[in-house]
């Protein structure tokens, strides 16, 4: 699911106009907006129509810059501002199915009548809305019955701190002593909440308390798969324990579940830095105790290193603890909002994203499908464009981790102009792949290769010299990518598993 998805369909089209337009800073072909939005030139003028006359008021205050001509239109934002935020003031907030969920938020259990009242709608607009969000909703195992969200209390709370996070809005916080219940966590488990954390910690517990307060009955079920990893975790008694002495719940069976949803929120949310000694203990716990979940997280782990053939000391518990997060959400939670849209997304992971990087983690998401261990083959058809995205990051960080700085010197006797532009051009050569350190040369530090116009012998302090043509060329520079790639990038498992064939 898509925040986009919360949008009505002429909302929706403008979204992805404005999107397109602003990620691709040129001037786009009206050719290419129809056909990528599937509509026709005449819906595109009206969409671009209704484009201009939305974005009017930041034109005004020269904040951005729209151009609509003959066959192309374009935006550029001229100052810097929360685009993002802009969008969902002008859309999102006005779109009938997100206030849907926003009533429900606020007030639980609503009548056909109050409903239609409050977002001024006919019957049949109201039925044909909720019809559509119950589409949507169904990714979470959700839908909407007499006038209510139905579905497990847990997968509510899931869905709302979701929606809350890639929307960037804040709940009201109700009265109840967050800062008391993470300064006594700190103190039980001996270790300090990084800010994101205490973000995700306090979100989850606003959403948690509001709920109490206005659904009076709640689906209180965590399949055992999950109860399982918290149970018999002594780290987690410990949580439990500080959970009931803040948080004052009357009813004994909603305080099990409330402390038992927060422990399924710290499970899932990725919350424990992997550099913090209690990460590493509720590890060791959860591959002890032989889960459903640490049984998929261990062999997620073990096709990985098989597949990128690679001994367990090249993947350390750093990327088995990011293993675990990416697993361990779909594993208790059904569904997904992602923050960004198919356009948004393809743009990101094409340009922040190297080829040989994205290559890979197709030919792992192929070997994760065909596991003969089902419970990983299953995970992953479930959630197929969560795992292909979130392993990206597991393998950018792989790789940084096997490939150390590589250090090149510039020492010619070109101007300082002409010098400092071929840095720039290595610089920006390799600003994708590699971690390339390019600077000026300075005799006593060691270089992995020293770029030169004049020196006649190698020197001593690197392994590779190259000798510029004249002031340097083009060629230059693919033969100089091409001796990193020999010497540096074939020394990576990765580079082995792309390019052994």
């Amino acid at each position: 699911m898509y925040k986009t998805d919360l949008l009505e369909k002429n909302q929706r089209n403008l979204f992805k106009i404005l999107e397109i337009l602003y990620l691709d800073g040129n001037p786009v072909t009206k050719q290419s907006l129809t056909k990528k939005l599937k509509i026709s030139p005449a819906t595109l003028k009206r969409y671009l129509e209704d484009l201009n006359e939305d974005v009017q008021p930041l034109v005004d205050e020269n904040k951005v810059e729209i151009k609509i001509e003959a066959n192309t239109a374009s935006f550029k934002i001229l100052k810097n501002f929360a685009l993002d935020d802009w969008l969902f003031d002008r859309y999102l907030k006005k779109s009938p199915k997100f206030q849907l969920v926003m009533l429900f938020y606020n007030h639980g259990s609503l009548t056909t009548y109050t409903l239609q009242e409050k977002l001024n709608l006919s019957e049949a607009s109201l039925y044909r809305t909720i019809k559509q969000l119950n589409t949507v909703l169904s990714e979470f195992n959700l839908s909407i019955h007499n006038g209510n969200i139905i579905g497990d209390e847990l997968q509510i709370r899931f869905f709302y701190y979701n929606l809350f996070q890639v929307i960037n809005y804040s709940p009201k916080v109700r009265d109840f002593n967050l800062d008391q219940f993470v300064n006594e966590v700190q103190t039980e488990l001996h270790f300090y909440f990084h800010s994101e954390a205490i973000h995700r910690v306090r979100l989850w517990l606003t959403i948690s308390q509001h709920r109490l307060v206005v659904q009076s009955k709640l689906q209180t079920r965590i399949p055992e798969s999950v109860r399982e990893l918290y149970e018999n975790n002594e780290l987690y008694f410990h949580i439990k324990k500080v959970f009931q002495r803040v948080f004052h719940v009357r009813s004994q069976t909603k305080s099990e579940f409330e402390s038992e949803a927060f422990c399924v929120m710290l499970i899932s949310m990725s919350v424990f830095n992997s550099k913090t000694n209690v990460a590493q203990r509720f590890y060791d716990i959860y591959n002890s105790q032989h889960t459903r979940l640490s049984q998929v997280v261990d062999q997620t782990n073990y096709l990985i290193q098989k597949t990128l053939e690679i001994k367990d000391s090249q993947w350390p518990f750093e990327l088995m603890k990011l293993v675990f997060d990416i697993c361990a959400r779909p594993f208790c939670f059904s569904g997904n909002l992602e923050y960004m849209d198919e356009i948004y997304a393809d743009y990101y992971v094409s340009h922040f994203f190297s080829h040989q990087a994205r290559q890979v983690v197709k030919e792992i998401m192929r070997v994760l499908t065909q596991s003969k261990y089902g419970e990983v083959s299953k995970l992953i058809e479930q959630n197929w464009i969560y795992f292909q995205r979130r392993l990206l990051f597991a393998i950018r960080d792989f790789r940084y981790q096997q490939i150390k700085d590589i250090n090149i010197g510039v020492d010619t006797t070109f101007d300082y102009y002409i010098s400092q532009l071929i840095i720039d051009l290595i610089r920006q050569m390799f600003k994708r792949d590699l971690r390339v350190n390019v600077n000026y040369y300075q005799p006593g530090n060691a270089y992995d290769l020293v770029l030169t116009n004049y020196h006649d012998e190698p020197y001593d302090d690197t392994d590779y010299t190259y000798w510029l043509t004249n002031l340097g060329t083009t060629r230059d520079l693919v033969a100089i990518k091409k001796i990193v790639e020999t010497h540096f990038y074939e020394k990576t498992p990765v580079h082995q598993l792309m390019f052994k064939k």
